[in-house]
């Protein structure tokens, strides 16, 4: 979302869309912000406010179209299956991840495109509405790139390492914060090389691909997070995601 033309001597603007109220950022004479969309979101026509220190500065209508995502049911063995009989476990690693993602660094890390993690065939695609074994379905939350075990991972995009580290579900897990409440992560690794803390510039190794963690074979689980929603990581390398 972009405010093109801001009052003169604006030093603060936030975007309110659905609910939720997103930090912009002054770049090149205007004001910027980047609001991840859920799978679930209803089909329709959104408002979308932009408010400074002294109240409204401007206001839009955004339309949301259908996803398109298709529906399959899998069915996975018992000793895939077991991790997800300890709710405490899955409960904790999700509330660690979700507060890695409520954070906001005010600075674009990122340039131009990003790139694929790993060489590989893409199996199972992001918002793929799945079954497991008859339950409910669900979306799959990032794109699945599958070769062999020890495959390089690298940066999709420079950034800052946020997290790297062990984690249940995921597995070995390599999170990158881009700036502007925008992250990627990669998931299920072998072993893990980036270091916590760790400044990575886009192509830079950060792991070997694994199947570590709620897998049925060698795989990375490739996200991309916008403002602590995950969205399509591909369509970042499809063109610049520029302010």
């Amino acid at each position: 979302m972009r405010l093109i033309n801001p009052p003169e001597g604006l030093t603060a603007a936030n975007a309110a869309f659905n609910g939720g109220t997103y930090p912009m950022l002054a770049t090149g004479g205007h004001w910027y912000a980047l609001i991840g969309l859920s799978t679930a979101i209803a089909v329709g026509d959104y408002p979308v406010e932009v408010d400074g220190p002294t109240g409204a500065i401007a206001t839009a209508t955004t339309s949301i179209a259908d996803g398109g995502f298709q529906y399959e049911r899998i069915d996975l063995p018992p000793s895939s299956t077991d991790l997800l009989q300890d709710q405490n476990a899955v409960a904790q690693e999700a509330a660690t991840l979700k507060q890695i993602y409520a954070g906001f660094t005010p600075e674009k890390r990122w340039s131009g495109p990003w790139i694929m993690p790993a060489a590989g065939t893409i199996t199972n695609a992001f918002g793929l509405m799945r079954s497991i074994n008859g339950g409910p379905f669900s979306p799959h939350t990032g794109t699945d790139i599958a070769n062999d075990k020890g495959t390089p991972l690298v940066a999709s995009a420079a950034g800052v390492v946020v997290l790297a580290r062990p984690m249940y579900l995921y597995g070995n897990v390599v999170v990158i914060d881009h700036g502007a409440g925008v992250f990627s992560s990669y998931n299920h690794l072998d072993s893990i090389i980036a270091k916590e803390g760790q400044v990575v510039n886009q192509g830079d190794l950060i792991g070997l691909m694994g199947e570590t963690g709620f897998v049925s074979g060698p795989h990375v689980h490739w996200e991309a997070i916008v403002s602590g929603i995950r969205t399509d990581a591909t369509l970042w390398t499809q063109a610049p995601v520029d302010p």
